[in-house]
C-alpha cells in the first residue's frame, strides 16, 4: 500500500486527488493551510498549518511526516491565482504566487529528501500549468498575468531543476499539466 502525500489537498484538484488515492487503498497524508480537516477518515492523515508560502513549511512537514514512513509519492499541488493586468499589476500578489508555484517545492521536496522521507524509487509531481510555456503564449491571446503565467514557468524550471539533482537518488520528478488554472471547482481536468 504506497503512502502519497498531496500538499494543497484541501479543496479542488488536492482534495480530489486525495479522495482518489485514499479510495483504492493508499494511505494518504494531506495538508492544508487551515487547521480544519476537510475530509476525515481512517486513510487520510491530515496535517494542518502548512502554508508553503511560508519559509519554515519545508521543516514543519518533514516534522508532521516524520511518523508517516517511508512517502512513495508527492503530489504538490498548492497554488495560488490572482487576477492582473498590465494597468494594474499586484506587487504582492506576483510574490505570493511565485513563492507558492516555484520557491516553495524547492524546500518542500529538499527538507522531505533530506530526512529521509522520499526515497529511492519514489515519485514527485509538480501540478504546474501550460500557461507557464513561452512557446504556447500567442499575441492572440493577449499580455496579462504577469505573475500566473511567469511563476508557472519558473516551477516548470524547478521541476527540470530537481529532477536532475535527484536523479541519483533515483527519485523521479514529473510535472502535470490541469486543463485550467481554474479547474480548482471541485472537478477534475483531465491531465495531459
Amino acid at each position: 500500500m504506497p503512502t502519497v502525500l498531496v500538499i494543497g489537498a484541501s479543496r479542488g484538484l488536492g482534495l480530489e486527488l486525495v479522495k482518489q488515492y485514499a479510495g483504492h487503498n493508499n494511505k494518504v497524508i494531506a495538508t492544508s493551510r487551515s487547521d480544519k480537516s476537510s475530509q476525515p477518515s481512517s486513510s487520510i492523515t491530515w496535517v494542518p498549518g502548512i502554508d508553503v508560502a511560508a519559509k519554515d513549511a519545508g521543516v514543519k512537514l518533514a516534522e508532521a511526516c516524520k511518523h508517516a514512513g517511508a512517502i512513495d509519492i508527492v503530489i504538490i499541488t498548492a497554488g495560488y491565482f490572482v487576477t492582473e493586468s498590465f494597468d494594474e499589476p499586484s506587487w504582492d500578489a506576483e510574490i505570493k504566487m511565485y513563492t507558492t508555484s516555484a520557491i516553495a517545492p524547492v524546500f518542500l521536496v529538499h527538507h522531505l529528501v533530506k530526512a529521509g522521507l522520499v526515497h529511492k524509487g519514489a515519485k514527485i509531481i509538480l501540478v504546474s500549468s501550460e500557461s507557464g510555456s513561452i512557446t504556447l503564449r500567442h499575441e492572440s491571446e493577449g499580455g496579462g498575468n504577469y505573475g500566473h503565467h511567469a511563476s508557472k514557468a519558473a516551477s516548470n524550471m524547478v521541476g527540470k531543476l530537481l529532477s536532475l539533482d535527484l536523479k541519483e537518488k533515483d527519485i523521479a520528478v514529473g510535472i502535470v499539466h490541469v486543463r485550467s488554472p481554474l479547474s480548482c471547482d471541485g472537478n477534475l481536468a483531465p491531465l495531459i
